[in-house]
């Protein structure tokens, strides 16, 4: 008899997200339960609970979600989730915290897409992240170190505790990150004279960049947003924008409906694969980002 498909959704926020409920059912979970102010240390016994109460073979159709709000604590999560399981009783994990994963791996295969065009690729590019301690900032930070890029952490707030921030994160994820100050008009076109590309993370509805800051920039290839909430970060950039020159400069522009186009396909097909799969999977951003790239159009 088919064992029913369940999907164990933990945060340690106060709310389990909706978005990533429809988007379990939509790829085919029967049932989502969620687990709220998890803490880490109850994620070993709740993962055994989960696993020694189904067969292996039930075990193919269960998996372990991991959001909220913060990237290190969703990786932690699943990190313990995984040293809790051995053969045969494993089950598939993903963490995205607050879509985090998916949105910046959809943001940067993109990016790297349009890149690719003219021979260029991530790893020979100098990226400029607004927003880049927020889930979504930090997440593009890490891929687009991990793909050579040199990366530039625009601290609008204090450069101080940017620099904070960043060093733990470096840490924790073995990745060179370089804090540059973005708190007046004049520092943020100064990064943007020394960026190829800036990708716009900040708060939705948050006008972050004018053209005038980036349209005398001659380094300058390519900027994502993917804030949906008007105003757009970027100006310039509207939602539907998909590599299309901005009005006025040779910059090309990204929007956050092109971006979450991608984002939605990558986040749902690796819920499907999950239960289809004979073998445990284990995803977090680096096959997210394998797979945005694979799907890129």
């Amino acid at each position: 008899m088919k064992k029913t498909s369940i999907m164990h959704l933990f945060t340690a926020a106060k709310n389990a997200s909706p978005f990533d409920v429809n988007m379990a059912f939509d790829a085919g979970y029967e049932k989502i339960i969620s687990y709220t102010n998890v803490t880490l240390n109850e994620i070993i016994p709740l993962t055994q609970d989960a696993i020694f109460s189904r067969s292996p073979s039930g075990l193919k159709q269960q998996a372990l979600f991991f959001g909220g709000r913060d990237i290190q604590v969703a990786l932690e999560m699943q990190k313990q989730a995984r040293s809790a399981m051995f053969k045969p009783f494993e089950c598939h994990t993903f963490s995205d915290p607050s879509g985090a994963f998916t949105t910046a791996a959809a943001m940067l295969a993109k990016v790297d897409f349009y890149l690719q065009k003219s021979g260029s690729g991530l790893g020979k590019e100098k990226i400029a992240i607004f927003g880049a301690s927020g889930t979504v900032g930090s997440t593009a930070a890490l891929i687009a170190a991990r793909q050579g890029s040199t990366v530039l952490m625009v601290a609008h707030a204090g450069v101080d505790s940017m620099q904070a921030y960043v060093d733990k994160l470096s840490e924790s994820y073995d990745v060179k990150l370089e804090v540059v100050d973005g708190s007046t008009e004049s520092a943020k076109i100064a990064v943007l004279n020394e960026a190829t590309v800036a990708l716009c993370a900040t708060p939705a509805g948050v006008r972050v960049l004018e053209v005038r800051q980036f349209a005398g920039s001659k380094t300058l290839k390519v900027v994502a947003d993917v804030n949906a909430v008007p105003p757009s970060g970027i100006e310039g950039v509207d939602t539907f924008s998909n590599g299309g020159l901005i009005e006025g400069t040779q910059v090309a522009g990204f929007g956050a409906l092109a971006i979450g186009q991608l984002k939605y396909v990558t986040q749902n097909k690796l819920l499907e694969q999950m239960l289809q799969s004979e073998s445990p999977m284990h995803i977090d951003y680096h096959q997210a980002y394998e797979y945005a790239c694979a799907h890129v159009e």
